[in-house]
């Protein structure tokens, strides 16, 4: 088949050999053999004298809009498509008869475009300047991760075949506009009003040698044109910026520097890694505890990884985060990269924290504490059902503090097949968890210390069950002293109570340490942080007896003790044998550990979190990040109400938020 030819010479750099790129395109291999009739525009000082040219190629040095609307005129006239070039751009035959039969395919497709080199054959060009900024070029085979092609609107490309039908049908090029581009954008938004789409072709590479970065996008930019071609777009197409936005290439471009993150060693980079730490609060809760042992034992690893932390600035500084993780970049609002994977430092609570960690990360991990609100319902965020049940789907990997946690969390959410998990307790290593020297000295040993007070550990949310607990043996036993964290007010003169989430860490390891036992009264947990405290110091600790708490207890050295409880009248008694001294059951310590075995410790649990990452960026054809583009996208079209509340897609240096 035939084709017409506009090529725009008149914006090369200074230097460009226009003579040698004329021979080049005239073989056989690439125009030589499909070319009708070639146009060349050229500014005149590039044009060298007595210039010979291939039959049926001509040189234009006037304006290349006429040029290009005397070549599209032309094709139209003859019913042959129209390939336009925009500067050194080499397209084979080969190349051209995809574009080809990808246009023929669909009679509402009016143009068709190629992926261009980057900035060596082994890269291409981005499709467009969003997505990821330090990203100058993909490598050629995440093309082997993406559709075949693209439907998108008004994007002129630097290798643009423009459909005969389209050629016949629209007429002329405006020749207000300054620029091919320009004109190119109004052309197609044109035929775009009346259906005709434009199709990129993922698997037709043409060569566009880049001598300098950034390398140049395919696409070209609406802020690229000319100031007075935008003004003139935007008053000919006023809905140019909606098709660009909504229709465009962003979201695409977006995808793959996304993709090309996660395929770092295609591309030379170390894997990148985000924690999302946006949970992290300026006290210590279990959260934040959780939180920043991980993160202290994938520091000490020193891995080969990349990693940003994100949190508050609030958090940040109150926990000196810059100071604790050198190395580490410290972020305190969504960065502009992506990375190769995301992981969520707590479950998430809203489907805006999911879309966030989409848009920034080809791989979403999220670390899973407990489904206590889920149960509970009334700490829940509205619509945390479809948040996690969102998550359950489209995660790319879930990792759960205990065995109770996960069997939870599959009992009420239906987890889709194939999803990656992993169960990694958090610290069960004494040593990890004191702090410093806060015990006071005593007369005797931890477990019957005769003096001191009874600590009761919790929070204020119902199922810790602070306050009917303290009220119970404030009663029982009228002259102990007792502090309480959680309780809502004082019950006698010898309770203190105490805010939770607003003591430092000093602060609660010096309760743990100096309390003559612990109370830990909560129905259910995920982990039980104040279990492995109170250990760790020798203490005692009475807690609720559940499946959790002999799980967690079977990993622990044997050190301090546990002494469980069913019921709350059961308790009094409990606590009164211990006060005095006398024999009470406890549970067995360390019965899962093997000979030898040493209980996990931070660094341990960093290791195995970032072995789980490793295995689970290594297959990018189980990567379901294309599956949360288009269920994001899906969602982004509920009512305005759901918009009104938040619900947003992170722009990422989209190119189309310019002003046309």
């Amino acid at each position: 088949m035939l084709i017409d030819v506009f090529i725009d010479f008149s914006r090369v750099a200074v230097g460009f050999d226009i003579r040698a790129a004329i021979a080049r395109l005239a073989d056989a291999e690439l125009l030589g053999a499909m070319a009708n009739r070639v146009t060349c525009a050229a500014a005149l000082d590039d044009v060298p004298p007595a210039l010979p040219t291939p039959e049926g190629w001509s040189i234009v040095t006037g304006s290349p809009v006429e040029a290009c609307r005397d070549a599209l005129a032309a094709a139209g006239e003859d019913e042959r498509p129209l390939l336009v070039l925009l500067g050194d751009v080499r397209p084979t035959s080969a190349a051209i008869g995809v574009l080809t039969e990808a246009a023929a395919a669909d009679p509402m497709i009016g143009f068709a475009s190629p992926r261009l080199t980057g900035l060596d054959p082994s890269s291409v060009a981005r499709l467009d300047l969003s997505g990821d900024q330090e990203i100058d070029a993909l490598p050629r085979r995440l093309l082997a991760e993406v559709p075949d092609t693209y439907v998108v609107a008004d994007v002129p490309g630097r290798c643009l075949l423009i459909k005969s039908a389209i050629a016949v049908d629209f007429g002329e090029l405006n020749l207000q506009f300054r620029s091919v581009a320009g004109a190119l954008w109004h052309y197609m938004s044109r035929a775009r009003r009346c259906g005709f789409r434009t199709v990129i072709c993922n698997r037709a590479v043409v060569e566009a040698p880049c001598h300098a970065r950034p390398c140049p996008p395919s696409a070209i930019p609406l802020r690229s044109l000319p100031p007075a071609d935008r003004v003139l777009l935007r008053d000919l197409s006023p809905d140019v910026e909606k098709a660009a936005s909504e229709f465009g290439t962003a979201n695409a471009a977006m995808a793959e520097t996304r993709l090309a993150r996660a395929l770092f060693d295609a591309y030379g980079t170390r894997p990148s890694l985000l924690l999302d730490c946006r949970n992290m609060v300026t006290g210590m809760n279990g959260t934040t505890s959780a939180a920043l042992g991980i993160c202290r034992g994938l520091h000490k690893l020193a891995a080969e990884w990349d990693i940003t932390l994100l949190t508050s600035k609030e958090a940040s500084a109150s926990h000196l985060l810059a100071e604790s993780y050198p190395g580490w970049q410290i972020a305190t609002k969504l960065p502009a990269r992506q990375f190769t994977a995301a992981l969520r430092l707590s479950q998430p609570w809203h489907i805006q924290e999911m879309i966030d960690l989409h848009v920034a990360a080809a791989y979403n991990a999220y670390l899973f504490l407990d489904t206590i609100s889920w149960d509970a319902a009334y700490p829940a965020p509205r619509h945390l059902d479809g948040t996690w049940r969102f998550m359950a789907d489209h995660a790319d990997g879930l990792i759960f503090i205990s065995e109770y946690t996960r069997a939870r969390f599959r009992r009420r959410f239906t987890v889709r097949d194939g999803m990656r998990e992993l169960v990694t307790y958090l610290s069960l290593d004494a040593a990890d968890y004191v702090h410093g020297e806060p015990r006071v000295a005593r007369s005797g040993p931890a477990t019957t210390r005769h003096n001191g007070f009874i600590f009761v550990v919790g929070n204020d949310y119902d199922h810790k069950d602070v306050g009917p607990t303290l009220e119970l043996l404030a009663t029982a036993f009228p002259y102990e002293s007792f502090v309480a964290l959680g309780a809502t007010r004082p019950i006698t003169p010898r309770v203190k109570v105490l805010q939770s989430g607003t003591l430092s860490e000093a602060e609660i390891h010096r309760l743990y340490a100096n309390a003559r036992l612990v109370v830990f009264p909560s129905f259910y947990e995920g982990f039980g942080f104040p279990v492995l405290t109170t250990l760790a110091y020798g203490g005692t600790l009475v807690a609720r007896r559940s499946a959790l708490l002999d799980e967690i207890a079977g990993r622990c050295a044997p050190r301090g003790r546990i002494v469980p409880y069913a019921r709350r009248d059961e308790l009094v008694d409990v606590v009164g044998r211990i006060l005095h001294g006398e024999a009470v059951g406890t549970l067995p310590l360390g019965t899962a550990l093997d000979e030898d075995e040493r209980p996990l410790s931070w660094q341990d649990i960093g290791r195995r979190i970032l072995g789980f990452l490793t295995d689970l960026s290594g297959d990018l054809s189980r990567n379901r990040s294309r599956s949360r583009e288009h269920t994001i996208a899906q969602l982004m079209a509920a009512p305005i109400s759901l918009i009104d509340a938040g619900l947003r897609r992170p722009p990422l240096h989209s190119d189309h938020s310019a002003t046309v």
